[in-house]
């Protein structure tokens, strides 16, 4: 279920405010070069200098009204909270950095995808917040009943399932005698996590004392799969081997295939999943609405 809820966290994140910020994030450098020294020179060709003002019309002419769109119903939404005494929580905020940065490979691995967009946390942090103000905004407006709760698990029931799982560690090494001889020091009792840590190819697993977490069928290669599943828990399997070398495995902890139950956390996910569905569909109309009703000038390009 923590994946599940993880995966619907990320994906509001991602897709409420993907349209009201990508502009935001494009051009707001442009409004730092225009609020700067206008005659400050960006650029000589041959001597000849191009200047912020020229940069910042250029780039105003190709996507700037878009982006500044953008940031007035980026203001709009901000005021409106403001004006229902509506606030996010810092600790809203920091749960769905963590679902985010869970999907994409850890916290670090999102650091660098920020980057890579020219992007920075505080930044996608503030997107967040929006994010998050403009449902707990539109949520009160919003009913999910009992029978469309009932309705979505029936037909997708199978997301809940819970799927047969082993958590495992392994030793990995190049030849079967080098597994057989480590084999035996495990029987006569050594620590599997030390002599993974010292002997593991796997450098990633060995680390962590070759702990592989929790895993389900279809993530490992076949014949460690195979082999992973047939094991009782605290048993030690015979040289696995497979395209990487020769494993040794441990299983420390299994749980069973089971159907999914309507319980009260399922049932708050999904209503959860739905609201989130209903605002998405309700957004534009909203903001267009708040634009409608909202006093705004606009003194550039006139």
């Amino acid at each position: 279920m923590n994946n599940l809820t993880e995966l619907m966290r990320s994906t509001r994140a991602r897709l409420v405010l993907v349209a009201l910020v990508a502009g935001v994030i494009l051009i707001g450098g442009a409004w730092t070069l225009r609020a700067q020294d206008g005659a400050d020179v960006v650029a000589r060709v041959n001597g000849e200098a191009i200047t912020k003002d020229e940069l910042f019309d250029m780039m105003y002419q190709y996507v700037g009204p878009q982006a500044l769109d953008e940031l007035i119903l980026v203001r709009l939404v901000e005021q409106e909270a403001a004006a229902r005494g509506v606030a996010v929580p810092q600790d809203d905020i920091d749960a769905e950095v963590s679902a985010i940065a869970a999907q994409v490979g850890g916290m670090e691995q999102l650091q660098f995808v920020l980057a890579q967009q020219g992007a920075t946390m505080d930044r996608l942090m503030g997107d967040i917040e929006r994010t998050l103000l403009i449902r707990a905004l539109l949520a009160p407006n919003v009913e999910v009943t009992d029978e469309e709760v009932r309705t979505f698990f029936d037909s997708n029931s199978h997301l809940f399932a819970q799927q047969e799982m082993v958590r495992a560690r392994h030793i990995l090494v190049k030849t079967e005698d080098e597994a057989k001889a480590l084999r035996q020091q495990l029987v006569d009792g050594a620590d599997f996590a030390e002599l993974a840590q010292q002997h593991s190819t796997d450098t990633g697993s060995a680390a962590r004392g070759g702990d592989l977490g929790w895993f389900g069928r279809g993530v490992m290669v076949e014949p460690f799969e195979k082999a992973a599943f047939a094991l009782e828990v605290g048993e030690i399997s015979e040289p696995v081997e497979t395209s990487f070398g020769y494993h040794l495995i441990l299983v420390e902890e299994k749980e069973q295939a089971k159907e999914a139950e309507l319980t009260d956390d399922i049932a708050a996910t999904i209503r959860n999943a739905l609201i989130d569905e209903q605002i998405q569909q309700q957004l534009g109309t909203w903001l267009q609405t708040l634009r409608i009703q909202a006093d705004v000038e606009v003194l550039i390009g006139r």
